[in-house]
């Protein structure tokens, strides 16, 4: 009797770490990251949400790959997975385009800092992002995205 108690509480407990699991894994994560660039620019990338956090992290890492390669005085300020976007400047980038944006299939980007700095960053990349057979990409200016979302 006392071996059935035991293997009945194990039974339990292994259902409820199989149902604990089930939860999080059936959860969607958003890849998210802040780079700053030696040139005074901070880019902000959120990338479309993922079925699973280790989807997540392997598209932050490819992300940061082109990065670390492509500029090597830049700063990964932060590089993580969250279920919402936490921060109005995550949801900014990615629902209102208050920031020279950068938008390309499965992710938008936000240039911050001076103005015509930040524009010509964020043409340049949608740009060179072309070339490389992503399409569609195109930048929205500050600007152009205020007027746009006025209707004007």
């Amino acid at each position: 009797m006392k071996w059935l108690k035991i293997c009945i509480g194990v039974a339990l407990a292994v259902a409820a770490s199989f149902v604990a699991h089930m939860h999080v894994v059936a959860q969607s994560y958003y890849p998210t990251i802040r780079v700053e660039a030696p040139e005074g620019l901070t880019y902000v990338v959120v990338q479309d949400e993922r079925a699973e956090r280790s989807e997540c992290g392997a598209a932050n890492e490819r992300f940061l790959e082109r990065i670390k390669h492509g500029c090597k005085d830049c700063k990964i300020l932060v590089a993580r997975c969250t279920r919402t976007l936490e921060e109005a400047l995550e949801r900014d980038v990615y629902q209102t385009m208050k920031y020279a944006t950068v938008i390309a299939p499965g992710m938008r980007m936000a240039v911050l800092g001076p103005q015509p700095l930040a524009e010509r960053s964020c043409m340049l990349i949608a740009e060179a992002a072309k070339k490389q057979g992503t399409t569609p990409t195109t930048c929205m200016r500050a600007a152009t995205a205020a007027v746009n979302q006025s209707g004007g």
